[in-house]
């Protein structure tokens, strides 16, 4: 039993339309209550608004509204499966190209799309329709060809006053320092994700299919929670990159989120029994808490002794790594490989530079070029070995096999790394 206006607040909690897109959200008073699941209602004002977007190129005004409707005797004469009566109607209109009147009978279809490969399963609609039908309703499409199009969803009312539904925590969002590895293929929905997830301040890596969520765990990269979409483009599955990431990292917790429901999926052969689901949409309360929970519950199950989460990740110890490269593009390349490994980056154009940053900070490691501007890579080295022995030095250079006298400089010690280099040559030399 539920009222749909507060559904208006919730599903563009995490959907971000693009700053080309007006949106415009009408809520008539005393709305009726409908029997229908609050969660299945906001997946399909979701997937209309997502329709909506593309049919839009990104560029134009999205109209919600939502008021009391009646259809009478001569309007469902033309539906034999609509009752006449009292409806809650829910419209979603945009500005978008519209839709051709010689497909517009099969845009329900399960799999029906117009968009390009890659970028549309043709399953958003076809769940609206479901939800629509599931609830005895009934959804109207009215389309112009470069005017828009209107998608009416009418659900049934009920006379009955709406259920309170309490919540399963209490308390304020807690956030925390683990890292998570968020994989999703919806780029606005990921780059909320990221956000929301930041501000609540975790490390947040991203990834937008499975193939390269795995590519960021078999990096070694120290991941203690893995939140990712269960339908997802390209040729290995979800639940199997969960699969091989939980096997690469023991104990990993997994929490997936979809805009399909908890029994469909599972029932559906998609996911095991007992996982642990986030249903789209989520407001950044139910995220916060969700996360926390799962980092939480992964915590109080580890075995005595062993540490899971952060426990791996100080498997790699954290180290203050100096950053001397000339080159600004290969500086910032290399800044981001050696963040995303978890240490503390400082940078420096040249060996003056470095020097400022030793004398102020405590450096484990200093990855230098030899071709600095100014004093060589060379001389840096020497000084920093006669000032801070205990600093680690790695040479990252071009010429690092062609020019032994430089090596005959350097105490043997000195790890030398050839350009271009990858983040697993740089795992290697950071130990």
């Amino acid at each position: 039993m539920h009222n749909p206006t507060s559904q208006f607040t919730n599903c563009f909690h995490l959907l971000r339309l693009g700053e080309g897109v007006e949106v415009e959200t009408m809520i008539a008073g005393g709305l009726w209550n409908a029997l229908v699941d609050e969660t299945q209602v906001e997946n399909a004002i979701l997937n209309l608004a997502i329709n909506a977007r593309d049919a839009m190129s990104g560029h134009g005004k999205l109209t919600i509204e939502a008021g009391n409707a009646y259809l009478d005797d001569r309007y469902t004469r033309q539906y034999p499966d609509v009752e006449p009566g009292q409806y809650v109607m829910i419209a979603v209109t945009d500005t978008g190209t519209g839709i051709p009147q010689d497909i517009i009978d099969q845009v329900f279809e399960p799999f029906f799309t117009t968009k390009p490969p890659g970028q549309g399963t043709g399953l958003g609609l076809s769940m609206v329709y479901g939800l629509v039908k599931q609830s005895n309703g009934h959804i109207k499409v009215y389309s112009e060809l470069g005017e828009g199009t209107t998608f009416r969803i009418y659900l049934p009312r009920i006379r009955q006053q709406e259920a309170v539904v309490s919540a399963d925590w209490t308390g304020p969002a807690r956030g925390g320092n683990e890292t998570i590895l968020v994989v999703e293929d919806d780029d606005d929905v990921r780059a909320t994700v990221v956000e929301l997830l930041g501000d609540l301040g975790y490390k947040v890596l991203r990834a937008r299919d499975a193939s390269s969520g795995l590519a960021i765990v078999e990096s070694g990269m120290p991941i203690d929670l893995l939140f990712t979409d269960v339908v997802m483009p390209g040729p290995l599955k979800s639940h199997e990159m969960a699969k091989r990431a939980q096997e690469r990292l023991p104990g990993l917790t997994v929490l997936y989120t979809s805009g399909y429901t908890e029994n469909s999926i599972v029932h559906g052969g998609r996911l095991d029994e007992h996982v642990e689901l986030l249903s789209k949409p989520y407001t950044r309360e139910d995220l916060a808490h969700r996360v926390r929970a799962c980092l939480d519950r992964a915590s109080s199950q580890s075995p005595p002794g062993v540490s899971l989460g952060k426990g791996r990740a100080a498997a790699t110890r954290q180290l203050n790594v100096l950053l001397v490269e000339d080159e600004p593009l290969i500086r910032m390349s290399a800044f981001d490989m050696v963040s995303d490994l978890g240490h503390v980056v400082y940078e420096a154009g040249d060996a003056n530079e470095a020097l400022k940053i030793l004398q102020d900070h405590p450096i484990n490691v200093m990855i230098t070029d030899i071709g600095l501007p100014g004093v060589s890579g060379t001389s840096l080295i020497a000084e920093v070995q006669s000032r801070w022995p205990a600093i680690r030095i790695v040479i990252a250079s071009g010429l690092a096999n062609s020019d032994p006298a430089d090596r005959c400089l350097l105490a043997s010690d000195v790890l030398w790394l050839d350009k271009p280099y990858t983040s697993h040559d740089l795992k290697r030399v950071l130990g």
